[in-house]
């Protein structure tokens, strides 16, 4: 998909949408994100039902919070290993930096073209989560 100028990633929106309906649906059960509704900014209940009303969309849902489990628990176990950096590619609302259990431990990279790490950080703003020092955004255009 080709971003379009000024323009936020619409692929960022649907996966933290996806993980803000997996808190609301699932109860976190599978991964915990106590930031994805916040970021997002929306009403709760919209978002639930705008979930519930499209059953065909369960499986990527899931499929994203599965994935989002994967990557935290293989990142535990490298952090216990001795990592101490994370990049993550195309970053988008992704909120592990805001609530990362390591803290000091490890440095994190957000790299995401720069339209949407501007809008990040205005959803961040607006939902009053504050930037840790920890974090780095990394600006890119992956295009070029």
């Amino acid at each position: 998909m080709v971003m379009q100028t000024g323009q936020a990633s619409r692929t960022a929106l649907a996966a933290a949408t996806h993980r803000a309906a997996h808190q609301l649906l699932e109860g976190g059960s599978i991964f915990a994100d106590p930031l994805a509704v916040r970021i997002l900014g929306e009403d709760p209940q919209r978002i639930a039902q705008e979930a519930e009303a499209h059953p065909s969309r369960t499986i990527m849902r899931l499929f994203i919070a599965v994935r989002a489990r994967f990557a935290g628990d293989a990142l535990t176990a490298a952090v216990e290993r001795g990592v101490r950096q994370l990049v993550i590619l195309g970053a988008g609302l992704d909120t592990f930096a805001y609530r990362s259990p390591f803290r000091e431990r490890l440095r994190v990279f957000e790299v995401d073209h720069p339209a949407t790490q501007a809008w990040k950080r205005q959803r961040l703003a607006d939902a009053d989560i504050a930037v840790p020092h920890w974090l780095t955004f990394a600006p890119v255009n992956f295009e070029t």
